[in-house]
C-alpha cells in the first residue's frame, strides 16, 4: 500500500500544464494488469482538449485515460483522477516524495486523490464481481478526462463510485462551477509618457464585482456559494516599462444544483463595467452544473460506511467532482467516498489507516450490490 502511494506521489502530474500524464498512465496500466484486469490507455483528441481545457494548451503534454476491466459486462464503475494542483509554498516535506509522520502520509495528491486510487486498488485486487475503473486526467481543470470518456461512449455504467476526499462522509451530489476570463481593454503606452492602464481598470472592476455581485453569491446555499476572482491573470505587457493595454483575470463561481447562472453573471458584470466605464470582454471557458441524487447506491454506501467506519453522513459537496458527467451522460447512480479529508493545501496529508478502511467500504458496497 505505502509503496504504491509513494510511487503515485512521485509522478509530478501537475495541472496545469498536465505533466507526466502518459508516464503515470503506463504505471497504472501495469499495476492493474498484474491483478488480472484488461487495461487500455485512451488518448484524448487534441481538438477536444483545445475546446475544453480552461488554461493555455501546451500540446507537448498529451492527455491519457486508463480504463481497466475484469469483465466486459461490468455494471459497477470506479472513477478517480491522477492529476494534482501545483504544490504552492509552505511545505515541510518535498511534495513529491512521500513522507510518513505519526501515521499520516504527506505529499501532493495523497488526499486529492492518489490515496483514493490506492483504496480502489486494494478493494479490486481480489474482487470476483464484474467491475471496471477509469483513472483520468484534468479533473482539476473541469473534468476533461471523465467528460471525454462518457462523451465518446467509452463507458456507460449503471453505478459509479468516486474516491475524492470526503472521509468519513458520502457525497450524493455536488455544487457546479462556472469559470472563465474577464479581459479588460485599455491603451498601451510607455510608462514614462502614459496610456490607459488596463491593470488599474481591471482592479477596479474586480473589486466592484466582488463587493456587489460576490455578496449576492455568498448569500446563497448552505454551505454558502463562492466567487473567486484572479486565481490566474494575463497581461499584454509583462514589462514594467509598458502601461498594459490589456489585462485579464479569471473568475470561478460555484453553482447550486439546478441553478441557472450564465445570464445572471453576464448581466451583473455588464452593469458594473458600464457603471465604471470599463471596456472588457468575457469568455466563459467551462460551465459544469451541480447535481443531487439520493439513490439505491447511496443507501448501500451509507450502510457499508456505518458498518465499517461507525459513522457517516450523506451530504452535497461544495467541491465539484466528476460525478455530474456520469449522472448527466449515462444516467448513472453516483456516490463519492474517499479516504482523504483535505484538498489543495500545503503539507497535504492522509491518515494511512483510512486508505485501508475505505477499501473495506468499497468491498462491502461491491458485495452488497451483487446481492441486491
Amino acid at each position: 500500500m505505502i509503496k504504491i502511494l509513494s510511487d503515485l506521489v512521485s509522478f509530478e502530474t501537475v495541472n496545469p500544464p498536465g505533466k507526466n500524464y502518459l508516464e503515470i498512465s503506463k504505471y497504472l496500466k501495469d499495476l492493474f494488469s498484474e491483478i488480472g484486469f484488461s487495461v487500455e490507455i485512451i488518448e484524448i483528441d487534441d481538438e477536444y482538449v483545445r475546446k475544453n481545457y480552461i488554461y493555455d494548451v501546451n500540446e507537448r503534454y498529451k492527455r491519457s485515460i486508463v480504463l481497466a476491466k475484469n469483465d466486459k459486462e461490468a455494471s459497477i464503475h470506479f472513477n478517480g483522477h491522477y492529476d494534482v494542483v501545483p504544490p504552492g509554498e509552505g511545505w515541510i516535506t518535498d511534495p513529491y516524495k512521500l513522507k510518513i509522520i505519526d501515521g499520516f502520509a504527506y505529499g501532493r495528491g495523497v488526499s486529492d486523490m492518489k490515496g483514493g486510487i490506492v483504496s480502489m486498488y486494494l478493494a479490486l485486487k481480489d474482487v470476483k464481481v464484474p467491475v471496471e475503473i477509469s483513472l483520468v486526467p484534468d479533473e482539476e481543470s473541469g473534468g476533461i478526462g471523465t467528460k471525454y470518456l462518457v462523451d465518446t461512449h467509452k463507458v456507460s455504467p449503471k453505478y459509479v463510485i468516486i474516491g475524492e476526499p470526503s472521509f468519513p462522509n458520502i457525497f450524493i451530489g455536488h455544487y457546479g462551477i462556472i469559470r472563465g476570463l474577464i479581459k479588460v481593454h485599455g491603451k498601451q503606452g510607455h510608462a514614462s509618457i502614459g496610456g490607459e492602464n488596463a491593470f488599474i481598470n481591471a482592479s477596479k472592476l474586480a473589486l466592484e464585482i466582488d463587493r456587489t455581485y460576490g455578496e449576492k453569491v455568498r448569500r446563497k446555499g448552505n454551505p454558502p456559494l463562492s466567487l473567486n476572482l484572479g486565481g490566474y491573470v494575463v497581461s499584454s505587457s509583462n514589462n514594467d516599462g509598458i502601461i498594459p493595454g490589456e489585462f485579464g483575470f479569471s473568475f470561478y463561481r460555484s453553482i447550486l444544483p439546478g441553478e441557472e447562472v450564465r445570464e445572471e453573471l453576464e448581466d451583473n458584470v455588464k452593469e458594473i463595467a458600464s457603471r465604471l466605464n470599463v471596456r472588457y470582454t468575457m469568455e466563459i471557458k467551462s460551465l459544469v452544473p451541480g447535481f443531487y441524487q439520493d439513490s439505491t447506491l447511496a443507501k448501500i454506501g451509507e450502510e457499508c460506511a456505518i458498518k465499517i467506519l461507525n459513522k457517516t453522513e450523506k451530504i452535497i459537496s461544495q467541491l465539484r467532482f466528476d460525478g455530474v458527467f456520469f449522472n448527466k451522460y449515462c444516467n448513472s447512480e453516483v456516490i463519492n467516498i474517499g479516504p482523504g479529508e483535505e484538498a489543495h493545501v500545503p503539507n497535504e496529508k492522509i491518515n494511512i489507516k483510512n486508505i485501508q478502511k475505505v477499501a473495506e467500504v468499497y468491498k462491502c458496497i461491491i458485495n452488497s450490490m451483487k446481492m441486491s
